[in-house]
């Protein structure tokens, strides 16, 4: 036994500086940061002072919810980095950001305010009664000379004035003063909403063989951040080029603020799989429907178990996946390409605080030479829609995403950029012109039904008007369409189309017109559907 005890204690004579001292925690500032599709990189740099021999340091105060696998740190100076590894911390929440520490600081200083005018106040309602009890002068023995009660009447009077005018303005500062007190508790309230949460830390054992001053550095990939694609589209006329800005709205909920950082925008995804598809054969054999099979008690228990396994198999699994501007940056912004994506590097610093919040960073400006032409179906919508139709756009690393639209200097609406087409030509729409008007009107007079032996035959004719409002020529398409049979007992017939251009395949009916200023073209489209009369047929 005492043999045990001795190499027990020789045992723990020789164990390493490093498990008996505690680990030191450093300061790091963020440096840089790469926003993801989904996701971020995160640069964080710190300097310390190393002593000789083996240690520890940590950097404190990470987000909670970043992938422990994407952790690098790097450093300059003569040590050895020995192991890096990650923990929560749970006894230790995010900081405040800077915004609730103004508003709390200033808070704090209104009610400091608000409590030294109340004193205020306090004082001139005693000076008040004080002399409120001294009004009357002289004894019940002794009479009072007029010119003295005259003096004193006049002192009275004045003194009582000031007071009472300095008690109405004191009063009217205060109720500002709590003005001031509720709006800023109820921001405050505001961005105390979402709550602080734990945080993370990264131990990294490092070993010198002498006292070194230390450059060190981590990098980390933080799942709650991201940004999305938004665009601007201006045209000030259609014989101008169209106006495209390129915008990220970006927002991060991880925690921490990302102060005075030049962002880097990515198109890439690191967030999801980069393992090749596998395509398995796929075995043909007959269909054989299973039969219920009847379980006894034994077997249904041990199926529980399984799916209480299962279940805390798809626990495990949510835990561990991701929960999921004068000039403006555009002009400070460069373009990297790569094979698999595109960097936007905005030379311009940002503070984005992590509540979740979007901002709004301009990345690139582009003026695309367009042709503009309008586009309208009456039956759809009675406004005509003007487009502008660019080549080129393959080379401007355009994603999809909802467009801002300003048509001659107005905002006009919403719309979207769809860049997953094949094509060569980029259509923008810009939104509703109410410049060219569009009518439809059903004529009466061929809305009829004739019965021929065992068939019907319906016959529908429309009216169609197009007017150039505008003091400018126009390209205008025009779009109907005529019903296309799928059954053979149905026949379409078309009667008149105005010289417009039928696809037989879709029954679309195109009209494309120059108009010139206050220029108005008429068109008609008649057709007839002949059916057996024992069936049904839904016409306009």
């Amino acid at each position: 036994m005492q043999k045990i005890i001795l190499i027990a204690l020789s045992m723990l004579l020789f164990l390493p500086a490093t498990a008996q001292e505690k680990a030191t925690p450093i300061k790091s500032t963020i440096s840089g940061v790469t926003v993801f599709m989904s996701g971020a990189e995160i640069q964080r740099n710190a300097t310390i002072q190393l002593k000789s021999g083996s240690q520890q340091i940590i950097f404190e105060n990470l987000p909670a919810n970043i992938n422990p696998q994407s952790i690098q740190v790097a450093g300059k100076g003569n040590f050895t980095i020995l192991g890096v590894s990650h923990r929560m911390n749970f006894l230790q929440v995010n900081e405040k950001s800077a915004d609730i520490i103004k508003i709390e600081d200033s808070l704090n200083l209104v009610k400091d305010k608000i409590q030294l005018q109340k004193a205020n106040l306090s004082v001139l309602l005693a000076e008040r009664n004080m002399l409120k009890a001294n009004e009357s002068i002289g004894g019940s023995q002794t009479g009072v000379k007029t010119a003295d009660l005259a003096a004193f009447a006049e002192y009275y009077s004045k003194k009582m004035t000031d007071l009472s005018t300095r008690n109405v303005k004191g009063r009217q500062v205060l109720r500002e003063m709590l003005k001031d007190s509720v709006r800023l508790q109820k921001q405050l309230n505001e961005l105390q909403r979402r709550p602080r949460n734990a945080t993370s830390e990264v131990v990294v054992g490092l070993t010198a063989p002498a006292a070194v001053n230390a450059q060190l550095s981590i990098s980390y990939l933080a799942y709650e951040a991201g940004w999305n694609v938004n665009y601007d589209l201006r045209s000030s006329d259609i014989n101008k080029p169209v106006e495209l800005t390129y915008k990220a709205q970006v927002y991060q909920n991880t925690g921490e603020e990302w102060k005075n950082v030049k962002p880097v925008f990515s198109t890439a995804n690191p967030t999801v799989s980069n393992t090749k598809p596998v395509l398995n054969p796929w075995f043909l054999s007959f269909y054989q429907p299973v039969q219920p099979k009847m379980y006894n008690s034994n077997l249904r228990v041990r199926g529980a178990g399984i799916r209480q396994e299962q279940e805390m198999m798809m626990d495990e699994m949510v835990e561990e996946a991701p929960v999921m501007m004068a000039a403006t940056a555009a002009d400070m912004t460069t373009v990297s390409e790569s094979q698999t994506s595109v960097e936007f590097i905005v030379d311009i610093p940002y503070s984005i605080p992590g509540d979740g919040q979007q901002q709004t960073v301009e990345l690139a400006k582009y003026s695309l030479p367009a042709v503009y032409e309008y586009y309208a179906v009456r039956k759809l919508e009675k406004d005509a829609f003007l487009m502008a139709k660019t080549t080129g756009w393959e080379k401007l690393n355009l994603l999809p995403g909802t467009a801002n639209l300003f048509f001659e200097g107005k905002y006009v609406g919403e719309s979207y950029i769809d860049t997953q087409q094949t094509g060569d030509t980029l259509a923008l729409s810009l939104g509703r012109d109410k410049n060219i008007t569009v009518t439809r009107t059903r004529q009466k007079d061929f809305a009829e039904k004739q019965f021929l032996s065992s068939n019907i035959t319906e016959t529908r004719e429309w009216h169609l008007n197009v007017q150039n409002k505008k003091n400018q020529p126009v390209v205008i398409t025009v779009e109907d369409q005529i019903p296309v049979s799928t059954n053979k007992e149905i026949k379409v017939e078309t009667v008149d189309i105005s010289n417009g251009t039928l696809n037989a395949a879709t029954g679309i009916v195109t009209w494309r017109y120059t108009l010139q200023p206050q220029e108005t073209k008429s068109m008609n489209l008649k057709y007839s559907v002949k059916y057996p009369k024992d069936k049904k047929v839904m016409l306009e």
